[in-house]
């Protein structure tokens, strides 16, 4: 990988076994991120994009080919090591938001802290800071039942931020959203990878995320267009 490069994929393939034989759902892609980029991986559904954010984030294995981020080749970790990688340097921003029931706001993005084994003072001020901004402040003691789609949303995304990642990955984050709150979500870490530098890349094909990104990676039938 380039000295500059976030993420760098190399020739990455993808193929799942089905009823009717292998099935290639990614085709030899390779791309480079920067640090620093507000990117999407774009296309209709069934085009590779999750599967390919999947491997990135190191929630799936590849078959084939090789991926490094912050100079870091996580295809070559063990499964304990890429947990440990995704756990400090990887936040994840998911459609169907994947928020405990049970915890309220601050406990939801404090867990991810948690697991790092930070003190409650810091996981709670952590917490609050970021909800703050993603503008939910006064809202911190409400469980995701009480929230609207969209706050559950920018909880997420809060969560996702908490560990300070070199990389937030986010997979159709505004799928389940009206336009108002993906306006919203978008203005916010849009603010959030210019202010504190996080790298954002998504996987979409809504428009408005689209005409939001800086870079966009095309993707159809698995394999990364001109």
């Amino acid at each position: 990988m380039t000295n500059q490069a976030l993420l760098s994929v190399q020739n990455v393939v993808k193929t799942y076994e089905s009823s009717a034989g292998p099935v290639q759902a990614v085709c030899g892609v390779s791309l480079e991120l920067q640090r620093g980029a507000f990117a999407a991986l774009v296309g209709p559904s069934g085009c590779g994009k999750t599967t390919l954010l999947n491997a990135i984030g190191g929630l799936d294995s590849v078959t084939s080919g090789r991926i490094w981020i912050d100079g870091t080749e996580i295809t070559g970790l063990s499964d304990r090591k890429v947990i440990e990688f995704r756990l400090h340097r990887i936040g994840f921003v998911f459609q169907a938001f994947n928020l405990v029931p049970v915890l309220n706001a601050w406990e939801n993005v404090a867990f991810v802290m948690e697991l790092q084994g930070l003190g409650i003072k810091a996981r709670r001020d952590r917490a609050y800071e970021l909800l703050s901004a993603v503008g939910l402040s006064g809202k911190e003691i409400q469980r995701p039942a009480q929230l609207s789609g969209g706050q559950q949303q920018r909880v997420a995304v809060a969560r996702a931020l908490a560990s300070r990642p070199s990389l937030v990955l986010a997979d159709e984050p505004t799928a389940n959203l009206d336009s108002k709150s993906t306006d919203k979500l978008l203005d916010i870490m849009r603010e959030l990878n210019q202010k504190e530098g996080t790298t954002f890349l998504f996987s979409t094909h809504d428009p408005r995320v689209i005409n939001r990104a800086e870079v966009l990676f095309p993707l159809e039938d698995g394999r990364l267009q001109a």
